[in-house]
């Protein structure tokens, strides 16, 4: 018999604590899933479309902006030279991201190269939007490596006049930031036309555009890059040192300033130093051996234009080729979706693109021809 006062402990009771607690743990989660973050540019796409790979199928990753989002087509880069690479950036995206998307990769993929764009370094932590820090880090799975790339964020954003929850708690339950997610009135609206393949970025509202830009004169002078983001540059080389991965840095053409094209230049030879090839297009002849004219080839200051992008794609796909030991994927099926991203983006030439694209291309034939 049970002693006076004492209550008996039913083991169904810690049944239904767990059970209670699962619940609770689903519905965060979905609530998570349904009110969490929703980029205008529907950005979660880069994340979601990476996971869905076969394992071992990625032989190229290239990291950036924009800039990279828009600069490598891939599909034409497997058509053409059977290379199949995946685009892993998104608007703004900090610098601080690019080891831990690394890791993240390499979770399920071997690629034989890793190509980065180091006009991020330009960036310091007074210039760090929170809204590009979760197009990544909002849609990466939970896992330690989320965890670590949280606190990453955090240490480099300390001390900046930056937007980012340095508590961190909004990062890992996105719900505590998109609460209000549930009226439709707050939820974002979609601006620009995009169409994602592996990653590259067609905004078809402003790729086939054609903005005159300004090219400087080059010059080899230096300026120092903000010290917490070249600490975070020589942590990447660090890392880059230990994996087997190869690494190439670039520099993509754009209209850069003087004092941009210095502190790229500090950037470079940091990577220099460390044993690692880094291909500037800033220089004018390196944008001529693109076959890139001013006039024609950028949709604004920043980014290529989809004609421009074309011929980036190919100088960079051949550099791959000659350099680096990437198959040719063609005819694998294995691969197939890389050459039915191919014929999506073609059919959409076709189609939904047409006229932008003729009226693009009139304008570069017109600068071809000797035309103002």
């Amino acid at each position: 018999m049970a002693a006076k006062g004492k209550k008996i402990r039913h083991p169904w009771n810690a049944v239904r604590t767990v059970v209670f607690l699962c619940l609770i743990l689903l519905i965060t989660l979905g609530f998570n899933q349904f009110l969490g973050f929703a980029d205008a540019e529907e950005s979660e796409h880069i994340m979601d479309e990476f996971y869905e790979q076969k394992e071992n199928s990625v032989d190229v990753v290239y990291f950036g902006t924009s800039a990279s989002q828009r600069a490598y087509v891939v599909p034409k880069a497997y058509h053409d030279d059977g290379i199949a690479a995946y685009t892993m950036a998104c608007g703004t995206q900090p610098f601080v991201l690019t080891k831990y998307l690394m890791k993240e990769t390499l979770k399920t993929q071997k690629p034989e190269l890793f190509i980065v764009e180091l006009r991020g370094t330009c960036q310091d932590k007074d210039k760090l939007w929170d809204v590009a820090v979760r197009r990544m880090v909002d849609n990466m799975k939970m896992s330690q490596n989320k965890i670590d790339t949280i606190q990453a964020v955090i240490d480099y954003a300390e001390g900046g006049e930056n937007t980012i929850d340095t508590s961190g708690l909004s990062y890992y339950f996105p719900l505590l930031k998109y609460h209000g997610r549930w009226n439709p009135s707050k939820q974002p609206k979609k601006w620009g036309n995009i169409d994602y393949y592996k990653g590259y970025t067609l905004d078809h509202g402003v790729c086939f555009k054609t903005t005159e830009i300004s090219s400087i004169q080059t010059n080899d002078s230096q300026a120092k890059i903000a010290p917490e983001t070249e600490a975070v540059l020589r942590d990447l080389l660090d890392y880059c040192d230990t994996i087997d991965t190869k690494v190439l840095f670039v520099i993509s053409p754009y209209e850069c300033t003087e004092y941009g094209m210095q502190r790229l230049n500090y950037s470079k030879a940091i990577c220099e130093e460390r044993g690692y090839t880094v291909l500037n297009f800033l220089p004018l002849e390196a944008k001529a051996s693109l076959g890139l004219n001013d006039k024609c080839c950028y949709y604004n200051r920043e980014h290529l234009n989809y004609y421009g992008s074309t011929l980036y794609t190919d100088y960079i796909s051949k550099y791959i080729k000659a350099n680096y030991d990437i198959p040719d994927r063609r005819g694998d099926d294995k691969y197939s979706g890389w050459e039915e991203e191919y014929e999506r983006l073609m059919q959409n030439m076709e189609t939904t693109y047409y006229e932008k694209f003729i009226t693009m291309m009139a304008r570069v034939n017109e600068v071809k021809t000797g035309g103002q």
